[in-house]
């Protein structure tokens, strides 16, 4: 008799616990975590780099993001020094307000100048509160240095001859830049200096600016492989940058754009019609995600050299690494294929390289062989300056430097040299003055 009271006993209780384990499945124990707000602000830092007087880096934008589940309230947005000015109507979205609601999966977008008023070096933190539980604060480092030019890169951007041979009249296109790669302008005829091995030396004819006298012809070789579509706001860092650049086209200025990866897209032929650059730059494109970056660049080349414009350039951005993704190179062309191509055709290419972990090595190669000049982007925020720099030296501040050479038949080295006080910088380039 005591076991089978045992048994009724334990019955009865397990009878009693059934409605509360019912109660329990059917979601009236613990409940699912309520939404949350998750803030995420880019870049997390960033360095204006070197900044000469009379000149400014683009602004930076910085973007606020909710990749939560619901809203983000953003209490404040605080820059309390005077050399970092906070623009919050800028932006592709902008905040408007220091304070603002923002859905979740959506953004907001302010902008950030550094104007420093002196020479120094400078550092700030921009903060961003916020009702993130997890990250209620965050904290963005800025850093920027204003300084005196201190170098002038020299490049020899491009060479052509006319008139009766020998001793024909030489023109050469050239760039003349700072420590930060902003374009020097200041440099007069008497500050040039030219040498030619075995022919003239001595000073220019002339020296004039580009501006409203000499159109061009660019192609914008733009890199959607894996390795740069895969860094979050890279494309669009790099598309909103190119279309900058071809806001600044003149009238009768042209471009082409030419995108790769595991193949090449001439995405828009060569026009002046800047919409249709435009419209190509952000219109996507199934390119594969490899790096076919040599036979880009010649591909970019031999469409640049048939245009009838008597400037020419090719910009490349790239992380610099023509690769099939197994570790090996995928073009048809070589790196020495790619600088013999430009050179013979007398069409400079300049270079970005974007990331950390870019082959400089070899874009400093290509822009030195050809006389163009390499920019380097260690994150896709810093595009917007370099695009500018780019746009002010082929559309504005690049020198026409003419004389008359004393060259005959045959090669030979041509050194030009700028003078700026007490700096000197100095570019030389193989020429052929009378082919």
């Amino acid at each position: 008799m005591r076991t089978k009271d045992n048994s009724l006993a334990s019955m009865v209780f397990l009878l009693l616990l059934l409605p509360i384990a019912f109660l329990g499945c059917s979601g009236g124990g613990d409940s699912a975590p309520a939404p949350r707000p998750s803030m995420q602000v880019l870049p997390s830092s960033y360095d204006f780099g070197a900044v000469t007087p009379g000149n400014s880096p683009e602004n930076l934008e910085v973007e606020i993001e909710n990749n939560g589940a619901s809203a983000l309230t953003v209490s404040d947005i605080i820059l309390g020094d005077p050399n970092f000015v906070l623009n919050l109507d800028g932006g592709l979205n902008p905040c408007f307000t220091a304070s603002s609601t923002i859905a979740a999966g959506s953004n907001c977008t302010f902008e950030v100048n550094f104007s420093p008023g002196s020479d120094g070096e400078f550092h700030a933190t921009l903060t961003i509160n916020s009702n993130d539980p997890s990250n209620p604060t965050l904290n963005l480092p800025l850093s920027g240095i204003r300084e005196p030019i201190s170098e002038l890169n020299v490049r020899i951007n491009q060479v052509e001859s006319t008139g009766t041979c020998p001793n024909p009249v030489v023109t050469a296109y050239v760039s003349v830049t700072d420590q930060g790669g902003y374009p020097v302008t200041s440099i007069a005829a008497d500050d040039f200096s030219i040498t030619e091995v075995g022919g003239y030396t001595g000073v220019p004819t002339s020296a004039s600016f580009v501006l409203n006298s000499a159109t061009v012809s660019v192609a914008l070789v733009m890199d959607y492989s894996a390795s740069i579509t895969n860094v979050q706001d890279a494309v669009t860092d790099m598309e909103e940058s190119v279309a900058s650049f071809v806001d600044n086209l003149g009238m009768d200025d042209e471009a082409e754009i030419v995108k790769f990866a595991s193949t090449i897209a001439v995405a828009q032929d060569y026009t002046s019609n800047k919409t249709q650059l435009k419209d190509a730059i952000h219109n996507p494109l199934d390119v594969g995600t490899q790096t076919v970056l040599y036979d880009a660049i010649v591909q970019a080349v031999d469409d640049t050299v048939l245009r009838s414009k008597n400037r020419k350039a090719v910009i490349v951005i790239t992380d610099g690494i023509d690769d099939n993704g197994l570790g090996s190179q995928l073009s048809n062309n070589s790196l020495n294929d790619v600088i013999n191509n430009a050179k013979s055709n007398g069409v400079p290419i300049f270079t970005i390289a974007l990331g950390d972990q870019a082959n400089s090595a070899i874009l400093q190669q290509i822009a030195d062989d050809t006389g163009g000049q390499v920019y380097k982007a260690t994150t896709s925020d810093n595009l917007r300056t370099i695009y500018q720099q780019l746009a002010d030296v082929l559309f504005h501040d690049q020198y026409i430097i003419t004389y008359n050479s004393g060259l005959g038949a045959g090669t030979a080295d041509l050194t030009i040299g700028a003078t700026l006080g007490a700096i000197v910088g100095n570019d030389t380039k193989e020429i052929t003055a009378c082919p």
